[in-house]
């Protein structure tokens, strides 16, 4: 209980930073675009209608990467990943029994935008 407790504890500060601080926000891939998805969720502090730029990474002739905004992408009501466990471990209660979670999306869905492609990168700008 202490160690859930601890875990759920940093995972909120965290949560707290990634919304005051630009380098510590959130920046994933998008794994899917039909439903518009990322591997992301509760454990990052994601809320209905969070807005998330997508960025599209290019290389210049000498090698230097540089990202350009493609669009602003919201987080859907009721699509958030419950990802705040450690993977592999199950929530346990009174007794020591596995609970299972209230919800077991995969990941994040999103609306907004078109002309995304798996793999472009989302940072959170809200």
């Amino acid at each position: 209980i202490i160690k859930n407790a601890t875990l759920k504890s940093i995972d909120a500060v965290y949560a707290k930073l990634q919304r005051k601080f630009e380098k510590f926000r959130t920046k994933t891939p998008l794994v899917s675009i039909d439903p518009l998805a990322a591997k992301i969720g509760m454990k990052e502090g994601l809320e209905k209608g969070d807005k998330y730029e997508v960025l599209e990474q290019s290389t210049d002739a000498e090698g230097k990467i540089s990202y350009k905004r493609k669009g602003v992408i919201t987080v859907e009501k009721g699509k958030i990943m419950d990802n705040r466990y450690a993977a592999g471990e199950e929530p346990l209660d009174e007794e020591g029994n596995p609970i299972a979670p209230e919800n077991t999306l995969e990941f994040t869905t999103f609306k907004g935008g078109k002309g995304y492609y798996p793999g472009m990168l989302i940072r959170q700008i809200n």
